[in-house]
């Protein structure tokens, strides 16, 4: 038995990696390990052909969703070592894509005996999942499809049906509602649910559970969908074939919705990949360094950028800090890429916030998988706009003000609430324009402008949309979203730059508070933490963490800023 299942550790821990795969081959499992490193899973996945993924991460971090988007040509079933096992019982009876979650902290010899027992499991699974009663439990489901990239049909009660390709609704109805607007209805929905796993190739079928007639869901890549009782199939359809295929990547939809900008000072480089993209029907603009790209992105929009790391005048790096330290362009998704296929720099680039790495050898039709990855939680919010509520969303990953944007885009009616650590806030819209802003902290309420641009320099809010009460109050003397952003961004930035040079100038030691320290050390952005541990631990001034970490002045302000505007410290004299 152990012969047959071949083991592939992915884990950005080599060492750790290391000895779980001295478990397991003394167990008799043929075993390798890897980091996430695209070249190094890649070559894996090629040359080792495991039958079963060990993967070391959470189930809502990006590395799995970036992971089970390359799993799509070729199939193989994941376990993950994780601190979050909430999503357990969801895949304990699935067959493909993530099958099971064991808790991180779990002995070696118990991981290995689960890893025996799911490959034993995965050839008796049923391939279907369910619970009674919609609520929490099920639009925590159907978050797990999307985050999962499932394929396959939900039935709930009586006549509610949804159909997910690779995470994505493809089709739904329930009574007079379809597509998004029926999936929020099916999420309170009192009767049962059941999901079944379905093909995902040229053709697939889906039976829904509890059918006298099975209802039957028939996709084709790039092409219509049909959904249908099994009795009315015309009899001249074709079968589906016995082993799915896996198609060709088809024309993205919102592709011409899809501004993108590369920036490389090798003009090869910049006319193949936008030659290539522009054929794929995406807006492409292209600059030659970090400053030409600068000037772009503060006269233009664009859903993601990919710049080289190695540039004359201002290289990928530079380009990356500029970028997040402008409240004008700080949302905009970028990746870096470069020659060197180098995790450990991948991580670094992670850290200091971008969102993806590639190296150059990704093949190109790989690297429009990776920007469809990148634009995807947006496209998301952008499709569950017209629901009518009860869906959670990552707003700090999101962007603020890519936020009101696209619900002034949407012309969306209703309030969006939103929380962190530090505060909740409540933003109410009319016909697309945003109205009035309200917060609420543990010492302050604010309104208007305040409120808003709390809201706005927040970095890791979480809300939902919901279409209820209309707005209390008149806070932006009726101008526009546009108007709001364009006059209020432009005076943030202002105040943040002075702030910076202020707190550097006066900053030479940090008293702290120690109660609202550790909660920062558990809230605040983890890549901020060397330079807040070095401040507020050692007692170092900005230009001694400056000159320890090769940080740039802006960063250290911002982390200073930070600190002083929560209280965590003050300013010694």
């Amino acid at each position: 038995m152990s012969q047959d299942v071949r083991v592939l550790i992915i884990d950005a821990d080599t060492s750790g990696a290391q000895k779980l795969g001295l478990a397991l081959d003394g167990a008799g499992f043929p075993v390798t390990w890897c980091s996430f490193a695209p070249t190094d899973v890649a070559e894996n996945l090629r040359d080792f052909r495991p039958t079963l993924l060990l993967v070391h991460c959470e189930p809502s971090s990006p590395q799995l969703a970036t992971l089970l988007a390359r799993l799509e040509a070729t199939p193989v079933p994941v376990v993950l070592l994780c601190r979050d096992l909430a999503e357990e019982p969801f895949v304990r009876q699935l067959r493909s894509g993530v099958v099971d979650l064991v808790s991180e902290t779990s002995s070696a010899r118990t991981i290995v005996s689960r890893v025996r027992e799911v490959a034993g499991e995965l050839p008796l699974r049923s391939g279907h999942a369910g619970g009674k009663g919609g609520g929490r439990a099920l639009t925590e489901f159907v978050q797990h499809l999307m985050r999962t990239r499932r394929t396959g049909g939900l039935s709930v009660g009586d006549d509610g049906r949804a159909f997910f390709v690779r995470g994505v609704l493809k089709a739904a109805r329930l009574r007079e509602l379809s597509m998004q607007s029926a999936l929020a209805a099916m999420t309170r929905e009192p009767g049962a649910w059941a999901f079944t796993e379905g093909a995902d190739g040229e053709s697939g079928l889906v039976d829904f559970m509890g059918e006298e007639e099975p209802f039957v869901v028939t996709y084709r890549e790039g092409g219509e969908m049909k959904v249908q009782p099994q009795a009315n199939k015309p009899p001249d359809e074709p079968p589906p074939p016995s082993a799915p295929t896996v198609p060709p990547l088809v024309q993205d939809p919102d592709a011409a919705k899809t501004p993108i900008l590369f920036v490389d000072d090798d003009p090869a480089v910049v006319a193949m990949v936008s030659g290539y993209f522009s054929k794929k029907g995406y807006p492409v603009a292209t600059a030659a360094d970090g400053l030409e790209a600068m000037t772009l992105l503060t006269t233009h929009s664009f859903e993601v950028v990919i710049a080289d790391l190695n540039m004359p005048r201002l290289d990928g790096w530079g380009l990356l800090r500029m970028v997040r330290e402008d409240l004008r362009t700080h949302e905009t998704p970028m990746a870096l890429f470069s020659a060197q296929d180098n995790y450990r720099e991948s991580l670094r680039l992670l850290h200091a916030g971008a969102q993806a790495y590639f190296p150059k050898s990704l093949r190109l039709s790989a690297l429009e998988v990776q920007v469809r990855e990148l634009c995807e939680p947006r496209r998301r919010f952008t499709r569950l706009i017209p629901t009518e509520g009860g869906i959670e969303f990552n707003f700090g990953s999101l962007g603020p003000q890519w936020i009101l944007k696209a619900l002034t885009i949407a012309g969306y009616s209703g309030q969006v609430d939103a929380r962190d650590a530090w505060a909740n806030w409540r933003l109410w819209f009319e016909n697309g324009r945003l109205v009035e802003c309200a917060a609420h902290m543990t010492t302050a309420a604010l309104s208007g402008d305040r409120a808003l641009a709390a809201f706005l320099t927040s970095k890791q809010a979480e809300g939902s949309l919901d279409k209820g009460t209309p707005a209390p109050s008149e806070g932006f003397a009726g101008q526009s979203t546009a108007a709001t952003l364009a006059r209020l961004v432009p005076w943030l930035n202002d105040e943040q730059k002075r702030a910076a040079e202020s707190q550097l100038a006066r900053a030479r030691a940090l008293e702290v508070n120690e109660e609202l320290y550790r909660l920062f050390l558990n809230v605040g952005p983890p890549a901020w933490q060397p330079v807040v541990r070095m401040l507020c631990e050692q007692k170092l001034t900005p230009a001694e963490v400056i000159a320890r970490l090769q940080v740039t002045p802006m960063e250290v302000a911002a982390v200073v800023k930070e600190l002083l505007r929560r209280g965590v410290a003050s300013l010694q004299a």
